[in-house]
């Protein structure tokens, strides 16, 4: 069964709600070493994340950056690479609890229907009279 990128895509926003949910859940309880595991989720996103837009990328044989859609998802892939790197060193994966919300909000807005027609394809407000 091949997912296509926007099932992909929805497959890490899930991952980013779940940390989401569990980094709030540490900053209420006050408890910081438990990281790992939120790391270990936006890392499963990210890897999702990434198979998406590979995968749009090579359907389209360019670069997935031409609509609302493409740019939202490559804003959300560049903060979350960001964070998988930064967040190498434990003393910084508290910066999750922040990156997480940030990424399930952008997520949320990409997922959008419509956001993913070409410029093209978006049809005018405007209709032409004869």
């Amino acid at each position: 069964m091949s997912l296509s990128d926007r099932q992909l895509f929805l497959i890490a926003v899930l991952l980013y709600a779940l940390s989401a949910i569990y980094a709030i859940l540490l900053l209420r309880r006050g408890l910081r070493e438990d990281n790992r595991v939120n790391y270990c989720l936006l890392l499963g996103g990210a890897a999702f994340h990434t198979l998406a837009m590979f995968q749009r990328g090579f359907s389209l044989q360019r670069c997935p950056i031409n609509n609302l859609y493409e740019a939202t998802t490559f804003v959300g892939w560049t903060i979350v690479t960001g964070y998988a790197l930064i967040g190498v060193w434990s003393r910084l994966r508290f910066l999750g609890a922040f990156a997480s919300p940030v990424l399930l909000a952008i997520g949320v807005f990409a997922l959008m229907p419509g956001l993913s027609l070409g410029p093209s394809l978006v049809p005018s407000p405007f209709p032409r009279r004869a």
